[in-house]
């Protein structure tokens, strides 16, 4: 194997910011069990301005705890001047149901709102205009995203638009390089946890001519604050609780593994690894998760946000980029693809530290993987062989879905390869750092874990 000339160079560790080092030791989560229901067991409440947890990571204000909702959405949304919030939500069964509360939140305030139920499970450049169109014919003036990922992602659209106005297919069209007005005041507050949408600054979204997720636009739109409640969680399934808890703990992990831009994040990444590991002590036990326990809830959803400010500062790794390319050709949710692929990915980092053995860069990979091992081990009392060992434990001891039923043709293939590795570049592009895996590792992953149709196998 060759080696870039970027593995050949021992990497420096930035000095810690000092605001953000702060913040972390006095929000440091002890990992302790508890199967409590009551709010009055989350003990983690925190209100930090843009910064404060992470240089470079965290872009705008993080409002986290129990009742965070009802304490600061319409003081934060007043503040902000919105006179009639857009509020974009999921569009499950229970949606319309769960959004009633932040409506009376909102109507308290004295803001009046307009619901928006999103039409795909992921934003459209149709759906982004049809979003666009609703808030101007309501007369919005700020957008509330109330539920995963996908109504993230449609809300930062639809703000962006509301000051910049056009045409959704005119900015992909740029490449994204538009030179835009700053988005309008909008407000991101979480249902679920997984992925760290809720600390983005991107959106991304499905081309459905090209098949393809790509970035609307390439400069940042920061929200007014994202207001993470634990308890607005409770009503989460199992599955998606804990596709979304490992989908976390893989973006802290390859977040650690590459290296964050400064020390406090990266201690948040490693701190992310435990909380979420700690979360699942009881559960491994008893082979069943008790849905309502709110100290497992709070430690899911704070180890989802340090996923996100880590891969804000280190860029996102290969789980992540695979899902992303594998959600232009599948309507699968992108925590059961990222979590699918886990095991796998972090199979080819363990197979590069071992075949590189010697090397300065992949030795130091290799010690990376066994301290995470080791605090995976620590924090949740299975101890796995191997990282990918632990996650695959997790995964059959709640019956999750793998890949092993996912069969795609070459073409596919190349298709999901070549878009994975894009996406690890335009999420690095700001480090001088490339991806430690590249377009040959991200291939066999892909091939290791799903069924490649030959000519043949698709012929009969």
């Amino acid at each position: 194997m060759v080696l870039p000339m970027r593995h050949l160079l021992a990497r420096a560790i930035a000095a810690p910011h000092t605001r953000g080092s702060w913040h972390y030791q006095h929000l440091r989560v002890h990992c302790r069990s508890s199967s409590s229901t009551s709010a009055k067991a989350l003990t983690t409440k925190f209100d930090v301005s843009a910064q404060q947890l992470s240089a470079s990571g965290q872009s705008y204000r993080v409002v986290f705890g129990a009742n965070a909702a009802a304490d600061h959405l319409g003081a934060i949304a007043r503040a902000s001047g919105i006179r009639k919030m857009l509020v974009v939500r999921d569009k499950d069964a229970g949606a319309a149901s769960r959004t009633q509360y932040v409506e009376f939140l909102l109507l308290q305030a004295g803001i009046p709102c307009f619901q928006y139920t999103l039409k795909r499970d992921c934003p459209t450049l149709e759906g982004i205009n049809d979003g666009y169109a609703t808030a101007q014919r309501v007369g919005a003036n700020g957008v509330l995203a109330f539920g995963g990922g996908n109504t993230m992602d449609m809300t930062r659209a639809i703000a962006l638009m509301m000051t910049n106005g056009g045409d959704a297919a005119s900015y992909v069209k740029d490449g994204g390089a538009n030179d835009c007005e700053p988005a309008a005041p909008h407000i991101i507050l979480p249902t679920i946890n997984g992925s760290g949408a809720e600390i983005s600054t991107q959106v991304l979204v499905l081309d459905e001519d090209a098949e393809a997720k790509q970035l609307l636009v390439e400069s940042p739109i920061t929200a007014e604050a994202v207001i993470i409640d634990p308890m607005l969680s409770l009503s989460v399934p199992l599955k998606p609780t804990v596709q979304g808890a490992l989908t976390a703990l893989g973006q802290c992990i390859e977040s650690f593994l590459s290296g964050c831009e400064d020390q406090a994040t990266e201690m948040l990444a490693l701190q992310g690894i435990e909380v979420i590991a700690s979360a699942f002590a009881q559960p491994l036990v008893q082979g069943k998760m008790n849905l309502k326990n709110v100290g497992m809830r709070e430690r899911f959803a704070l180890g989802s946000l340090f996923s996100g400010i880590a891969a804000n500062s280190s860029g996102y790794g290969c789980a992540h980029s695979i899902a992303v390319a594998m959600g232009g050709i599948s309507d699968l949710p992108h925590a059961q693809v990222a979590t699918g692929f886990l095991p796998f990915v972090f199979d080819k980092y363990a197979q590069l530290a071992d075949e590189n053995e010697g090397d300065e860069f992949f030795d130091a990979l290799r010690a990376k993987l066994e301290s995470v091992n080791d605090r995976l081990t620590a924090a949740s009392g299975f101890q796995g062989a191997s990282v990918s060992a632990w996650i695959r434990y997790v995964s059959t001891r709640f019956d999750l879905p793998n890949t092993s039923t996912l069969e795609l043709d070459e073409g596919l293939v190349k298709g999901i390869v070549e878009r994975s590795v894009q996406r690890q570049d335009e999420t690095i592009a700001h480090r001088e750092e490339g991806p430690i895996l590249e377009s040959d590792d991200i291939r066999a992953i892909v091939e290791a874990a799903i069924v490649v149709a030959s000519e043949q196998t698709k012929n009969d």
